[in-house]
């Protein structure tokens, strides 16, 4: 029988040591659960509409490409229309998912050094910033994830981490990122309040990117679209 939480998984498991069933730990699961379930989109959600609505031009090409499939608009709809992935892409890009270094153990020998196992580490910030894969890395271009050059760019994306620490909710990340954007902007006019850069800028790290300490996040007006 299928479980009903993650929790009833957990607990149920013989193969679980009691150490990993201790309150404790069920309550670090269950604040990881929240931070990836929510925090994580909400963020890159963020970004997404606070470079939609400083550049006219990529909101309305969107919403041209969503004017395509019903509305609302169903999942399988959603994940075959490039330019919403190229956006959600670059809001991924720009949003870098787990901000702190990602650790790895090198497999074989690397160049500083003749010794296996070398541990290694490299962010989110680095990664998604280097010029010779994104230029002009820190402007918001959705266009730069289409076609074959934007097939082959994604294997650079890494704001769900990579290997077997990639993160296991990639899938319904992408769900819910496509389902809200394609809603906003299908059903709503926005504009920009109280908000700049600064509101969506990587400024701090804690373990996720962070903007000004001061910002109340993206605040925008919005009223119904005209049909």
């Amino acid at each position: 029988m299928r479980k009903k939480s993650v929790y009833e998984a957990v607990l149920d498991d013989p193969n679980l040591p009691d150490s990993q069933k201790a309150l404790k730990r069920l309550e670090e699961e269950g604040s990881l659960l929240v931070l990836a379930g929510a925090e994580s989109p909400a963020a890159t959600l963020n970004v997404i509409f606070f470079h939609l609505l400083s550049n006219p031009n990529i909101f309305s090409k969107l919403r041209a490409e969503l004017k395509t499939v019903p509305s609302p608009a169903g999942w399988t709809d959603l994940d075959k229309l490039p330019y919403l992935s190229a956006v959600i892409e670059e809001g991924n890009r720009l949003s870098f998912g787990v901000a702190a270094r990602t650790s790895r153990i090198a497999p074989g020998p690397i160049t500083y050094t003749p010794s296996r196992g070398t541990p290694v580490s490299i962010s989110t910030l680095s990664a998604h910033t280097a010029s010779s894969v994104f230029p002009d890395s820190y402007r918001f271009d959705p266009d730069r994830w289409l076609g074959e050059e934007g097939r082959e760019r994604r294997k650079f994306q890494m704001a769900f981490g990579k290997g077997g620490r990639k993160c296991l909710g990639v899938e319904l990340a992408r769900a819910e990122l496509c389902l809200v954007v394609a809603s906003l902007v299908q059903r709503f006019d926005m504009t920009l309040w109280r908000t700049d850069a600064n509101d969506v800028a990587f400024l701090h790290e804690f373990v996720v990117a962070m903007p000004s300490l001061s910002s109340k996040g993206v605040q925008a007006l919005v009223k119904s679209a005209k049909e």
